[in-house]
């Protein structure tokens, strides 16, 4: 952080000086550039502005009062941060008329009541305002260094904003000219996200984009003390704002030839128009080649804008080590993933999520459908991205499944959900015919037998894990299982009422929010 007047005024070495500041009302936050003395009456033509002047008043004692006037009238010309005068030795008393002079210009005048050596004070003030000087120097370089990193993996505006908003410790939110908000990092929802927009202490820079303002950058409020100061967050957005124009600028230039054909045949999948006869020549022409062995696995990618969700998938193959078809069809960006690996589904899941935390978390929600062969062609292809289009539906509209809490789901994750859905079974009806028992103890005693039923199914009957997922005791859960097989008449482990059981827990968790 910058040195200013008043943390001057009240660093140590300067207070023992006693200061008292003759001109109230004058602006106290002004930095300080640098700490100087002097004697000389002509000394205004050296200054450049910002310095704190230490003098005796040795130059302006033998000056009559309009020349004294002029001095206060010329340093203040010069945006000193402050002149500082030591009575006692040259001048008993400070003229009147440099105080009057003062408070006209407003020029902050301290009188320093104590003899402090001014080589002291200069010598302590100036240390620190170079360290600072330093310290900012290097919080640029990372700020550069992050958004030099998100702009080569090409993480988009997301991956940006989240770079240089984990650096900040701040909220991040990017609106256009006309109110709209474009993206964000750092906030649950669009709700919070206008919450940083709107508070009076944020801070913002504008983004320019072919030499006419596109919109802002803005910073919320840090969380903490220790979060950056007002002035790196000054410095880090100023070096972002260009990074994001570049982007938008990028953004609305004519996607490549393969990137077009990668759209177009997900668009076909997706609409049921692409036949198998020519699905694998088009995949070829996008530069999508699944190998003899490989097996296809879609993903489906809700993203605040379409480069990061791009970027996502592009960042996750590369730690699959197959090939990625993707492109944006519609609201969604979705990708198929060709690759030859033990539980593909799972790999493929892991890559997602490892890549959506080294692009700093953006605020997206991805979904791996089932893997098929890759030799299914058209009618394969179109089945996996079905699954991860519904389970990426589901997972943005209903409670999760134990166990799966997170941005990136599986399709086979939210299998019981998605048949339920696909049946258009009625769900409270469904989750009342086994658990309709359970469900009135719980309505009418606040507890969570229901959902304890379901945890425990999933996580395979372990009652530390249940316990963990529940953040309750196990001597709790015990309790709860308890109760459950009393009010149920069998025991839970009861093999013809296990898929029972697990569907309509799943049903009464559904029926609580609207179907997507």
């Amino acid at each position: 952080m910058a040195l200013t007047l008043r943390g001057a005024l009240e660093h140590p070495v300067v207070s023992a000086a006693a200061p008292e500041l003759l001109t109230p009302g004058v602006d106290l936050d002004v930095p300080v550039r640098w700490v100087h003395s002097s004697e000389i009456y002509e000394i205004g033509p050296l200054l450049t502005g910002g310095e704190l002047l230490l003098t005796t008043g040795l130059g302006v004692v033998g000056a009559d009062a309009g020349a004294r006037r002029h001095y206060v009238r010329d340093l203040a010309a010069r945006g000193l941060a402050a002149l500082a005068v030591e009575v006692g030795r040259s001048l008993p008393a400070l003229p009147v008329e440099m105080a009057d002079e003062a408070a006209r210009r407003g020029l902050p005048l301290v009188v320093l009541r104590e003899v402090v050596p001014f080589i002291r004070i200069s010598e302590v003030l100036n240390t620190l305002i170079v360290d600072g000087s330093t310290t900012r120097l290097r919080f640029s370089e990372r700020v550069t260094a992050a958004v030099e990193n998100a702009q080569s993996e090409e993480r988009g505006l997301a991956g940006l904003l989240a770079a240089v908003g984990r650096l900040l410790d701040r909220p991040l939110v990017l609106v256009s000219a006309g109110g709209a908000l474009v993206s964000a990092a750092g906030t649950t929802d669009d709700r919070t996200a206008w919450q940083v927009v709107d508070a009076p202490t944020a801070q913002q820079v504008d983004v320019v984009v072919r030499g006419r303002r596109w919109g802002a950058v803005v910073a919320g409020a840090a969380p903490a003390a220790t979060g950056a100061s007002d002035d790196d967050v000054d410095v880090a957005l100023r070096r972002l704002a260009p990074a994001l124009g570049l982007e938008l600028l990028h953004g609305r230039g004519a996607p490549s030839r393969p990137d077009q054909l990668a759209a177009r045949l997900l668009a076909d999948l997706v609409e049921g128009e692409s036949p198998d006869t020519d699905v694998l020549v088009r995949a070829g022409a996008a530069g999508f080649h699944p190998g003899a062995g490989d097996v296809v696995v879609g993903v489906a990618v809700d993203a605040p804008e379409s480069r990061s969700g791009l970027s996502l998938l592009q960042a996750a193959a590369r730690t699959t080590g197959g090939t990625v078809l993707r492109g944006r069809v519609g609201a969604e960006v979705l990708g198929l993933f060709a690759l030859d690996r033990p539980d593909p589904v799972r790999v493929v899941a892991d890559a997602v999520t490892a890549a959506w935390r080294r692009a700093g978390e953006p605020p997206v929600r991805a979904a791996a459908g089932d893997a098929v062969t890759a030799d299914r062609g058209a009618a394969g292809w179109r089945w996996t991205l079905s699954r991860a289009r519904a389970a990426s539906s589901l997972l943005s509209s209903a409670p999760p499944p134990p166990g799966t809490a997170g941005p990136v789901t599986t399709a086979r994750a939210w299998a019981l959900e998605l048949l339920l859905h696909d049946a258009g079974a009625p769900l409270a009806d469904l989750a009342d015919s086994t658990l309709q028992g359970l469900r009135r103890w719980d309505a009418r005693h606040g507890s969570d037998l229901v959902r304890t039923v379901e945890t425990h199914l999933r996580l395979g009957g372990s009652p530390s894990r249940t316990a963990e997922e529940l953040q309750v005791g196990r001597q709790a859960v015990y309790q709860r299982l308890a109760r459950v097989e009393e009010l149920l008449g069998h025991r839970l482990d009861a093999p013809e009422a296990h898929a029972a059981l697990l569907v309509a827990a799943a049903a009464a968790r559904l029926a609580r929010t609207p179907p997507p």
